[in-house]
């Protein structure tokens, strides 16, 4: 339906820029059947340095916010949170596509368990075979990038809607009051990463359930949002600070869906900031989009010339690898010529020696010896 902000069920599709596959997200959504009134509302990070907003073509009753500075996944999901009174809230990735049904199964499952605070989709390949990463366990506490790990959904996918310690924010339903219970999704994790086991974390430190919902199935693109190489940094960068942050709350919750327990609890919505703090964390949000994608190109520029190197290395080990067997069959024949050689030497030898051997007989006869001085006798008769 056209945007409301009364309508139970808000879709909130966060992006940065407008990347091609925007289009064919919105128009999914759009399209998608459902028994539940819901709109959706897309808030359009800027992707230019200046912030200037750029046209965006959206089917009709879509609600665009453009914002003139990167707020992040996080941040752009509490801008839209602002502009709904929803009941739902479902958080939805610009690069996902809803099969039939997502949405029911989701809403269908937040009406059947109220003590469930996060309800989690399941992903799966253009042949509908499930793929990872879904959900799974907290485990090692402190140790969130291992946590993808626990996940076995593709090898045993449960049939109901079962709890897990967290599950991702692709799809992903939240309720509205329990959204601003806990804070939202930690605006300090920008621009991205590790935003929904934050998030899930959070919900069980305050006794909500995470759960995951077998019926809601999306496909999903994967990570298209931002550089691998800036992934990787962000990991580097964040990953230690949410083990510390998180850790020994985690292991509290230890054996249990959850609980109330000590945790760091949104305390940076107590943050203050002057009009220049203000102005350089702008630019800075600005700068990171050309930054990253420069990087980007860097990085693809490098490796396209590391694969010409390897393959002018590996023409030259080809090269070579001829003229080896050529000098290793040269050398063959050498070797073949060099001991023909030695053996007619060998023969040579044998046969002066048998000469010699017949000659000092010769020379020691009686005839050869009168011979020898009637040559002699002759010689001094003629001189």
């Amino acid at each position: 339906m056209a945007f409301d902000r009364d309508v139970r069920v808000s879709l909130c599709v966060v992006t940065l820029g407008t990347p091609d596959r925007l289009r064919g997200c919105l128009e999914a959504l759009v399209a998608h059947a459902s028994r539940h009134d819901f709109t959706v509302v897309i808030v359009v990070n800027s992707a230019a340095p200046d912030g200037a907003p750029v046209p965006v073509a959206v089917p009709t009753g879509v609600l665009v916010d453009q914002v003139e500075l990167n707020l992040g996944w996080p941040g752009g999901l509490h801008r839209a949170r602002a502009l709904t009174d929803a009941e739902l809230l479902v958080w939805v990735q610009d690069d996902m596509t809803p099969e039939p049904g997502w949405l029911d199964a989701l809403v269908d499952a937040a009406d059947a368990h109220p003590g469930v605070g996060g309800f989690g989709a399941v992903a799966v390949d253009d042949d509908g075979r499930v793929v990872v990463h879904n959900a799974g366990r907290a485990e090692p506490p402190d140790a969130v990038e291992r946590w993808n790990d626990t996940d076995t959904t593709p090898e045993s996918l449960p049939t109901e809607v079962t709890t897990y310690d967290w599950v991702t924010s692709k799809g992903f339903l939240t309720r509205a009051a329990v959204f601003d219970e806990v804070g939202g999704p930690d605006p300090r994790l920008w621009p991205l990463n590790h935003v929904d086991k934050d998030y899930c974390t959070h919900l069980r430190c305050h006794g909500y359930d995470v759960a995951l919902v077998p019926g809601a199935r999306l496909r999903h693109g994967g990570s298209q949002s931002a550089p691998t190489s800036f992934r990787a940094f962000l990991a580097h960068w964040r990953e230690p600070w949410l083990n510390q942050r998180w850790a020994r709350s985690v292991a509290a919750l230890a054996g249990r869906s959850s609980g109330t327990v000590d945790h760091p609890c949104a305390e940076w919505r107590s943050l203050t900031a002057d009009a220049v703090t203000v102005a350089a964390a702008v630019e800075a949000s600005r700068m990171l989009v050309p930054l990253t994608r420069s990087l980007a190109r860097e990085a693809a520029d490098l490796d396209a010339v590391r694969s010409t190197m390897l393959d002018d290395m590996r023409a030259h080990a080809d090269r070579v690898a001829v003229d080896h067997a050529t000098s290793t069959a040269h050398a063959a024949y050498l070797q073949e010529a060099l001991s023909a050689a030695e053996e007619e030497r060998d023969r040579a030898l044998r046969r002066v020696r048998r000469l010699r051997r017949r000659l000092r007989v010769v020379e020691g006869s009686v005839s050869w010896r009168a011979t020898t001085r009637l040559r002699a006798l002759r010689r001094r008769l003629r001189g």
